[in-house]
């Protein structure tokens, strides 16, 4: 049977009492005097038959169901009691754990009046710095107003001056207006005459500068002859001349398309005779063919300037002679070995 519970100031849970039979198990507990707690001492067991009693409670005392009926009554009492001190254990424990979370929230709130004790002071003196600023840009408009009045008061005099001026120009421009006629007249006779010399200049300039050109046009042609026969004079030039020459024209491109097919020839460049001696290009495919080439690099010289002029298969009329030049991998004759 479940007993009500009645709450006490600081959560302690006392127990009531419903019945007779609960207050009769509590009075049991201080007449046995083999129950926890009580306060009667137990004869001992070769006590005297008066000094034990042989009463009636002695007897009920000695019957076991009694005692048993006593025995959990105690031990009943004894459960309520422990669940008593668990549930004062919990209300201690869940004060204990309040307590500290007040003491959180008061540290965390000193701390966030800390910092916005801080914030304020910002602002304080973010507050004070504009109304620095603002002073400054008080005292710097009323310089600037002062200034603005001093310049109108300088814009109205210069205004009274321009006004005075303009009269004046305007009796000036007439005078220049009518100056001005008299001379454009005299001036645009004399532009007449001058148009007319220019033109006579140009005329002559122009032919000075045809003649001129044409002086100079021969006398660098007469330099570059002069300078081109005197490289030719030398037969190393010459030779030379004659290689570009030949690599310049077309034929180039016949040997190169004949060394892809017998390989790399043997070739001998030399001079030929009389006063324009034409470079003597000379291939020979081991044996098989041989061609001869003319490249005349004289400015006196009509074309063609290079042209074949010996070709064949039989090397009984061909000299043979050690090679001075040879042919690069694209059909190029370059001089020397």
């Amino acid at each position: 049977m479940e007993h009500p519970e009645r709450r006490e100031a600081g959560g302690r849970v006392r127990l009531g009492w419903n019945d007779q039979g609960e207050r009769e198990r509590a009075d049991s507990v201080d007449n046995d005097p083999t129950a926890e707690g009580s306060t009667k001492e137990i004869p001992p067991e070769d006590a005297p038959p008066e000094e034990a009693g042989s009463d009636e409670t002695g007897a009920d005392a000695t019957d076991p169901d009694e005692f048993r009926r006593r025995f959990e009554a105690k031990e009943r009492y004894i459960q309520e009691l422990h669940d008593e001190l668990a549930i004062a254990r919990v209300a201690t424990d869940e004060a204990r754990a309040r307590a500290e979370a007040g003491e959180l929230r008061v540290r965390d709130l000193e701390e966030e009046r800390g910092r916005l004790r801080d914030r304020v002071r910002g602002f304080e003196e973010e507050e004070r710095e504009r109304r620095r600023r603002r002073e400054g840009q008080d005292r710097r408009v009323a310089r600037l107003e002062r200034e603005l009045e001093r310049r109108e008061s300088d814009i109205r005099h210069l205004e009274d001056l321009l006004e005075e001026n303009e009269e004046m120009l305007a009796d000036q421009s007439r005078e220049a207006r009518e100056t001005a006629s008299r001379k454009e007249a005299a001036f645009e006779e004399a532009l007449r005459r001058i148009e007319g010399l220019e033109r006579d200049l140009e005329e002559r300039e122009v032919e000075v500068a045809e003649r001129k050109a044409a002086v100079d046009e021969m006398r660098a042609e007469l330099e570059l002859e002069y300078d081109l026969r005197r490289r030719m004079s030398e037969p190393e030039n010459r030779l030379r001349a004659g290689i570009k020459l030949f690599n310049d024209s077309e034929h180039y491109e016949e040997v190169a398309s004949i060394s892809k097919s017998l390989g790399q020839p043997d070739v001998r460049v030399t001079l030929g005779e009389g006063d324009e001696p034409p470079a003597i290009l000379t291939f020979t495919w081991r044996d098989i063919t041989w061609r001869t080439y003319n490249a005349n690099p004289g400015l006196a010289v009509e074309e063609p300037r290079v042209y074949l002029e010996a070709a064949g298969e039989d090397f009984s009329g061909v000299r043979h002679e050690p090679s001075n030049a040879h042919v690069d991998p694209v059909g190029r004759v370059i001089l020397g070995l």
